[in-house]
């Protein structure tokens, strides 16, 4: 059987890591643009200058074949304070970004965030803790609807949702105590729902032959043993980071064992007269995910689990559990090709909504040659292991996998500015400090992938 004949092929990437161009175009400022640099690391505020290459960026993925591409629209490029007057220098950036990607024949698949909050958001209502944060999302959001028109076919409201909510207490501009910072958390989770939610209902109105998928950074989580309480504890782990966010996604309600986590805390976000039933009408077309390891969890000593935020946080923070079955990157993530197919066989078979794969990838320092040139041949192992099992999930497992798009087609800046961490399969030059000439040159993976592509998958 293999991947069905409309199957999407192609790359996503983030605007504050590609665009550049910071203070152009009459572009307001990020959080990101403010963020601070760690020593030997980047600033995002040239990337790799896709503002002003995109034309060559795109001639080189459709010379792979890509027919979608996800990008992330930078919000404070379309409103300079995330409200207010709109920026027609912006929206004729991504017009004719958009136009581009077509007439070269790639699907646009627009992510209206990326964790890249508009500063003056952030200041004056602290981001997502504040209801008018949700309002200016509103008109954001209606705004680009209306504007491309049946240009956009496939939407995103948010990247990884629920690693976007978890980041809540960090970014809102304070220092949050344990408590308080549950009471952000929950708080910033009920607001991005309902902004959520109303690309759903923007659609409906204003764009009914588009799409929309709600996205998480999915995790698949094992437990350590057969002992029942480390089973008990991933189940737990997987429910709080995958599948709560997912529920809301695909049903339109809080699950109940989100209701019982936020009464345990005392920490019930404000919810709004109406706003329940605005979110069961804004049930998502589909599910998008990104994929990169997987996880090994234990009962706590006291008997308890662990939460997917302290999953997360303890391989984020080098304290995670190893998984001897399985091997590592050089940024010590798992590498479970198996876990992909696991994942998007659990999210179809709960659900029954179409899966899009829509990041994948392996980080590798990596050196050009004189000439540009990179032998990456692991990568192109990472790949094929992951496509094997993706494919496995189809022709065995019966899954409506609706396209396969790659982290990072091309080298990019990480979310921590590391450029070494290198994800493409197209070299940039330029390292984590030093922009050099931003000359782009394609590694060995970019004419297999292109075989990959033309040949359906078949070919791996």
């Amino acid at each position: 059987m293999g991947f069905k004949k409309d199957f999407l092929w192609g790359g996503s990437v983030s605007s504050m890591q590609t665009e550049g161009a910071w203070n152009e175009g009459g572009k307001g400022l990020s959080i990101y643009d403010v963020r601070p640099v760690k020593e030997g690391r980047s600033d995002w505020k040239a990337a790799i200058d896709t503002y002003h290459r995109y034309k060559e960026d795109s001639k080189l993925f459709a010379g792979m074949g890509f027919n979608a591409y996800r990008f992330s629209i930078s919000w404070s490029r379309i409103f300079p304070d995330g409200e207010g007057a709109v920026n027609l220098e912006g929206l004729g950036f991504y017009d004719d970004f958009i136009d581009d990607l077509i007439e070269k024949g790639m699907e646009p698949v627009v992510c209206f965030y990326h964790f890249d909050m508009p500063l003056n958001l952030q200041r004056k209502y602290k981001g997502w803790l504040g209801r008018e944060t949700v309002d200016a999302f509103k008109v954001y959001v209606e705004t680009i609807i209306k504007h491309f028109g049946g240009r956009v076919k496939y939407y995103i409201p948010f990247n990884e949702q629920n690693a976007a909510c978890l980041m809540a207490a960090e970014t809102i501009g304070v220092k949050a105590d344990a408590d308080n910072a549950a009471n952000v958390t929950s708080t910033c989770t009920h607001h991005m729902f309902m902004a959520g939610a109303h690309v759903r209902h923007a659609i409906n109105d204003f764009a009914p032959h588009a799409k929309a998928g709600g996205m998480v950074n999915f995790m698949a989580m094992y437990p350590a043993t057969c002992r029942p309480e480390d089973i008990i504890a991933a189940n737990a782990a997987s429910r709080s980071y995958n599948y709560q966010t997912l529920d809301v996604i695909a049903t339109g309600e809080y699950p109940s064992d989100l209701w019982r986590n936020w009464e345990k805390a005392n920490v019930i976000p404000p919810i709004q007269e109406g706003d329940l039933d605005y979110l069961k009408e804004a049930k998502f077309d589909f599910i998008a995910h990104s994929y990169y390891t997987s996880a090994v969890v234990s009962a706590k000593e006291n008997g308890e689990a662990p939460s997917g935020a302290e999953v997360l946080m303890s391989m984020l923070g080098g304290q995670k559990q190893k998984n001897p079955y399985l091997k590592e990157s050089q940024w010590d993530w798992t590498i479970d090709p198996a876990g992909l197919r696991n994942s998007v066989s659990e999210m179809y078979h709960r659900y029954r909504l179409p899966v899009f794969t829509i990041e994948c990838g392996i980080g590798v320092d990596e050196q050009a040659d004189e000439k540009g040139y990179v032998d990456d041949q692991y990568r192109i192992d990472y790949f094929k292991s992951h496509l094997e099992q993706l494919k496995l999930a189809v022709d065995q497992d019966g899954v409506d996998l609706m396209g396969f798009l790659t982290w990072g087609p091309i080298d990019i800046l990480s979310s921590q500015g590391e450029m070494k961490k290198r994800y493409g399969f197209i070299y940039v030059n330029r390292t984590d400090t030093e922009l050099k000439d931003l000359k782009r040159s394609k590694k060995k993976s970019y004419d297999w992938f292109r075989r990959v592509i033309v040949s359906n998958g078949e070919e791996l």
